[in-house]
């Protein structure tokens, strides 16, 4: 038979192919969301990681994530630049501090007495600052006195900017207080928070152990290190690892090396893996965006089951005529399996236009990196035809059901 059976059946009854495609629509612009929040959390979690210039990273055995990323002492630095094949090393200063928002002009000065917000702090060397991308390096370079700071502009609207949404050339001279001291903007940047915190700042290192005071001079956060033209980054992590002593991971039995064993060499893949399975994998976050691909691929298996297996109860009599003509079950079969890879397709178009703006607006509302990358859509397309070729498969049921002497 010839005759494109599969599409005859859907544009037999245009009304309910509609509301099969506005199901199938439904269920894919759900996954297409799911799976783009997902996507936002992984890029968000690195995206500090992805703007600094390093090939290995020098850590505290207690990292957690950014905002508590342990400290080692400032020496480890020197020693790691030991090395030959190190070409430098950059200590990165990088926690959680507490900045004040800034007084409106229209509201007279009461002592600094502001709402307070939880902030990431990074304190890089203005004279060399460990940043890969030449913006971020030039408004770090401004920062050589302790008292001046900049602002991310992707920073929340509650950390005070002038104009009420994203810090601008606008707070440039305007002061407030971060941490333990009063601070002066002078420049901004756009990198992005992160998932732990809504606001980023940069700051000298002196200005860090102000913002910072209670973390110790001696100590650093971040060790970044740029290796040598044609040095192996994986031979120079043993190196490293073996001249700065193994990391002590089992503080119930440590391990008793004569160098001290409070600092870990991570290369950059292992660095930015690891982030990303701490917020995709282990922190409920990454868990309900992968919960709700799931939940939407269940509706949209119950949607178009219920419409094939109406179609099928409304069309018993013709099934059956064709099983009474010869046909087998198998050809039938793939007649219902077509129809629903054809929902599939048809389905996912507009799904595709509508999902490509709602990632525009959600992404500049939120502030998320909401990417509609070609892998994502290739996913979407994949599980959305299996969404409808599993709801094809259920409504077999019915139409095996099918007997010619249902004619009579």
């Amino acid at each position: 038979m010839n005759t494109p059976l599969a599409w005859k059946n859907l544009v037999h009854n245009k009304v309910r192919t509609a509301v099969a495609l506005a199901g199938v629509a439904f269920a894919v612009i759900l996954i297409f969301m799911q799976l783009g929040f997902k996507n936002a959390v992984r890029k968000t979690a690195t995206q500090i990681y992805d703007a600094l210039d390093f090939d290995l990273m020098l850590r505290s055995p207690e990292y957690l994530h950014l905002t508590d990323p342990g400290m080692f002492p400032k020496e480890r630095i020197y020693q790691a630049e030991s090395l030959p094949e190190v070409e430098i090393v950059r200590p990165l200063y990088l926690g959680l501090s507490e900045w004040q928002r800034p007084q409106s002009e229209s509201i007279p000065d009461s002592g600094w007495e502001g709402q307070w917000r939880g902030i990431i702090c990074m304190g890089a060397d203005p004279n060399d600052p460990p940043f890969a991308r030449p913006d971020i390096r030039r408004v770090a370079q401004q920062l050589t006195d302790p008292r001046f700071v900049a602002m991310d502009t992707k920073s929340k609207p509650e950390f005070g900017p002038a104009n009420g949404r994203r810090f601008s050339s606008q707070d440039f001279g305007v002061e407030t207080i971060l941490g333990g001291g009063r601070v002066q903007i002078v420049g901004i940047f756009e990198l992005g928070t992160g998932l732990a915190c809504n606001g980023a700042c940069l700051v000298s290192p002196e200005g860090y152990a102000t913002a910072c005071y209670w973390q110790p001079a001696d100590q650093v956060n971040l060790g970044l290190a740029r290796l040598a033209p044609g040095a192996d980054p994986l031979e120079t992590q043993e190196r490293l690892q073996a001249l700065l002593g193994a990391p002590d991971v089992n503080p119930v039995t440590p391990q008793t090396s004569a160098t001290p064993a409070d600092v870990e060499v991570l290369t950059r893949a292992e660095v930015i893996a690891r982030e990303e399975f701490r917020w995709v994998e282990q922190t409920p976050l990454g868990k309900i965006f992968t919960f709700g691909v799931w939940v939407a691929m269940f509706v949209g298996v119950a949607i178009v089951y219920q419409v094939l297996s109406t179609d099928i109860a409304n069309m018993m009599g013709e099934y059956a005529t064709l099983k009474a003509m010869g046909y087998p079950n198998k050809f039938l079969t793939r007649v219902v399996l077509e129809q629903s890879v054809l929902l599939a397709l048809i389905g996912y178009v507009p799904s595709l236009v509508i999902s490509w703006i709602l990632y525009q607006v959600v992404g500049a509302w939120s502030g998320m990196p909401m990417i509609l990358t070609p892998t994502i859509a290739g996913a979407v397309l994949m599980l959305a035809v299996v969404m409808c070729v599993l709801s094809g498969l259920a409504a077999l049921r019915k139409l095996f059901q099918a007997d010619p002497a249902d004619l009579f």
